[in-house]
């Protein structure tokens, strides 16, 4: 999935387009569903006779109909499954990655690192992102074992010393382009959730269960 520097570089473009959401409570919104750790807090289902996964937008959007429309925080976490799915078709399907070799996650995840360098920079991305009182108990987070406090912290984190290098495979032009990919989508798809139409087909983004 995205890396929290990319999902933030995509969601200062989406504040750029609708400049009347609160910024801080909407970039929270962004990178917190990574805060339940790996694996969870992404609303994963099973379709296509269970031989394939993706996100319960649906199932998300009808539980929060009224907070997408209303709450920053609530949108931002939903525009981050949006990001992940258009992500993670980008990586497996475009550009053929295949983690199952060994090494491979380990060497994406210091992609991740150099690129994070990059994309601060090339989007002038800022730290300054602060947990608001009694956000632990919004609705949003009753489902997993979220760590909001230590997510922020290593957050925080990736602002420090530049990371330099060659990639091995998350090139900072991919990095690029995927960041408009999913730009453009969450831009259609907040349209799309305040006039009620044309919302992402959840089902043309599954995935092969196996990966």
């Amino acid at each position: 999935m995205a890396s929290s520097i990319m999902h933030v570089a995509i969601s200062e473009g989406v504040l750029r387009e609708f400049p009347e959401l609160e910024r801080n409570r909407f970039l929270l919104g962004s990178i917190y569903p990574d805060a339940a750790g790996p694996g969870r807090g992404h609303r994963k289902i099973n379709v296509c006779d269970e031989t394939k996964k993706t996100y319960d937008l649906p199932g998300f959007r009808a539980q929060f109909a009224e907070q997408l429309r209303t709450d920053p925080l609530y949108l931002g976490f939903y525009l981050h499954l949006i990001q992940d799915i258009v992500y993670r078709k980008y990586v497996y399907k475009t550009h053929h990655w295949d983690p199952r070799p060994e090494g491979n996650v380990e060497r994406l995840h210091n992609d991740y690192a150099i690129t994070n360098s990059y994309i601060i920079e090339k989007y002038k991305l800022t730290p300054d992102l602060v947990l608001t009182d009694g956000m632990e108990a919004e609705p949003l987070f009753a489902d997993d074992n979220y760590d909001l406090a230590g997510f922020l912290q290593n957050y925080r984190s990736y602002f420090g010393t530049p990371v330099t290098g060659d990639c091995f495979f998350f090139k900072r032009e991919m990095a690029d382009e995927c960041i408009e990919l999913c730009l453009q989508k969450c831009i259609a798809e907040v349209k799309a959730i305040r006039e009620g139409t044309g919302f992402t087909d959840e089902i043309e983004y599954a995935w092969d269960r196996m990966i």
